[in-house]
């Protein structure tokens, strides 16, 4: 029965196509990740390993190698800056890393604030989050320009180019947060077979999307006369759509749930896992709750909702320009305002309200975890859009993304080391993470982190948490 379960599951997953989650890197599997697991699939709750959970403090964000070269100038939370802060966001971005390869462009960060979880009986288990979310996605911005941004227009380190062609783009950076409640239950409890199911309501509140779409024949990054240390960014036939759903504000907790001034909405998950075996149960100690399943069977779809916008103080232009020239100044203006600074630099022909409904990042996942032995797992994922895209660049994405995971676990800590094949990367993200008592850190690309595999980031996630077991004792 092992070897055939094994060797079917592995055929399964080898033909699914390749998916990706934002997710706390090797923690959404763990039999031990609770209230971090809950966001991923919240049947996690039903029969939990927990009698309680606290989430302290997590954050995460996609970094590169510059990151730890300018500490102290960086900022690895920048996609959640975006809406309250101008301050040198320009340089706190420039560490950020992409962690698509080229283009799209895709970067992300989240805060998990303090947040609960607790058992209810043997079989029952709820949770209360609350969490921020940023994303920064581009779609077709050349890589020239993308250098421009890395390494300044006055360095003299840009190579020339000329009249080369571009076409349609976008670049849009979303924020909003959500706070949730999650109740899981398990159905079924017999040798060899466990059933669970959860699901999950959020109230989306203090959302906000900034955004920069167009079309453009060609560009040409020149020297400029005299100054062969100074280059400039031309553009022709521009023509753009500018957007904002409320200028960029410093934050306060009474505005965020200002349905005038910030986007909100609702959302939910639903999910299952089934384990399969009970091939360790004999080699047990009485109270040893770790799993004896062969393997676990696992699906579920998340953020499914959508943020509606209707603003009073929204702004939307467009305009056309015949020829457009860019310096350092104009960049970093760009940069640190948003769509806000290039209205300011280039006005449109036309305003308007911005009123819009966006979609949350939909997906579906599924998972196969396989217990090969004892206390070591190999844990096989995708995730893929739970509907096709609708070709708006302002619906929220993730990547997509194949998974394989090897770790080992146990209730005090645990080691995983998730690899990754991110559909259009040349090469798979190779990743580490780790928890030890309260505390975890975790990477979804170590190459990443180092100057010779700069040109993708890495997710960074770093978090406290406090528990206590729910032991077989407890629950007899």
């Amino acid at each position: 029965m092992k070897t055939s379960l094994i060797i079917g599951t592995l055929a399964a997953f080898l033909f699914i196509s390749n998916a990706f989650a934002q997710q706390i890197p090797g923690l959404q599997f763990s039999n031990y990740g609770g209230i971090y697991r809950a966001t991923y699939n919240p049947s996690v709750l039903g029969g939990p390993r927990h009698k309680w959970q606290i989430n302290v403090l997590t954050m995460g964000g996609s970094i590169k190698y510059r990151y730890f070269r300018f500490i102290g100038e960086n900022s690895f939370l920048y996609p959640l800056l975006a809406a309250h802060s101008t301050k040198e966001l320009y340089g706190r971005s420039r560490t950020m890393g992409s962690l698509t390869y080229k283009d799209p462009i895709f970067l992300t960060s989240e805060i998990r604030w303090p947040s609960v979880m607790f058992a209810v009986g043997k079989y029952q288990g709820i949770a209360f989050q609350l969490r921020t979310r940023g994303f920064v996605q581009g779609n077709n911005i050349p890589e020239p320009i993308q250098n421009l941004y890395k390494k300044r227009l006055d360095t003299g380190s840009n190579p020339v180019v000329r009249d080369q062609e571009w076409g349609n783009f976008n670049l849009v950076q979303q924020s909003f947060s959500d706070f949730s409640f999650s109740y899981g239950a398990q159905i079924l409890d017999i040798e060899g077979h466990k059933l669970r199911v959860g699901a999950t309501v959020k109230r989306i509140f203090g959302a906000r999307v900034a955004y920069l779409t167009g079309s453009a024949d060609r560009f040409s990054v020149l020297p400029v006369n005299g100054e062969p240390d100074i280059s400039q960014l031309s553009i022709d036939q521009l023509s753009y759509e500018a957007g904002y759903s409320t200028p960029n504000r410093k934050m306060g907790i009474g505005n965020l749930f200002d349905k005038d001034k910030y986007g909100s909405g609702w959302g939910y998950d639903l999910g299952f896992s089934y384990e399969v075996g009970s091939v360790w149960k004999a080699r047990k100690e009485v109270y040893n709750d770790s799993p004896d399943y062969l393997v676990r069977l696992a699906a579920s779809v998340t953020d499914v909702g959508s943020i509606k916008y209707r603003t009073v103080d929204s702004k939307m232009v467009r305009g056309a320009q015949n020829d457009m020239v860019i310096g350092q100044k104009e960049l970093e203006t760009v940069s640190d305002r948003g769509p806000e600074g290039f209205m300011s630099l280039f006005p449109g022909d036309s305003t308007a309200a911005f009123s819009k409904t966006v979609k949350l990042p939909q997906a579906l996942h599924l998972e196969a975890d396989i217990q090969v032995i004892n206390g070591f797992f190999l844990n096989l994922s995708q995730t893929k859009r739970l509907k096709s895209g609708s070709g708006d660049p302002l619906d929220i994405y993730q990547p997509s993304i194949f998974m394989i995971t090897p770790r080992f676990e146990d209730e005090e800590s645990g080691l995983s080391f998730p690899i990754s094949f991110i559909k259009g990367n040349n090469r798979p993200s190779i990743g580490i993470a780790g928890h030890f008592g309260p505390v975890f850190l975790g990477f979804s690309n170590v190459n990443g982190l180092m100057k010779s595999g700069g040109a993708r980031g890495s997710m960074m996630y770093i978090g406290f948490t406090a528990w206590k077991s729910y032991r077989k004792k407890d629950k007899d």
